[in-house]
């Protein structure tokens, strides 16, 4: 059914849950588990770090998340964490293209209350995704 299934992650509980739904998900199916975090490279390196410590530049800080969240998970089937760049439900619509993801998993974070009126990842990616999208109730 699923080859490829891909999640969006940024480091937060929301996403967490998301990516656990959809590692399920691409266990049962057999699929691709494809993690990504988005890069906003306009984001500056913290400035409150101990002295000798190497700031991460916002791409690593993206892959350490994906990776991060790829070995949380016990999913034994093939699993790929990378960063993405742009704005979150940019980068998802754009590497379900690249991949032709057959589904992209988001959590519902941001989709209650007034910010349902502004827009929101899952809002977004559901409007703009060449794929089917499963957006997993996580608050």
């Amino acid at each position: 059914m699923y080859k490829n299934i891909l999640v969006g992650v940024d480091g937060s509980d929301s996403a967490q849950r998301a990516a656990e739904v959809a590692a399920g998900l691409a266990s049962a199916t057999g699929a691709t588990l494809h993690i990504v975090t988005a890069v906003d490279e306009k984001a500056g390196a913290p400035s409150d770090l101990p002295e000798g410590m190497h700031p991460l530049s916002p791409g690593e800080r993206a892959e350490a998340i994906a990776r991060q969240v790829a070995e949380s998970l016990s999913y034994e089937g093939t699993v790929q964490a990378s960063p993405a760049p742009g704005k979150p439900a940019d980068a998802l619509v754009q590497v379900a293209k690249e991949i032709d993801a057959d589904l992209i998993v988001v959590g519902n974070r941001r989709v209650q209350g007034i910010s349902r009126l502004l827009g929101s990842v899952a809002t977004d990616v559901a409007h703009h995704a060449p794929c089917d999208v499963y957006i997993v109730k996580t608050v």
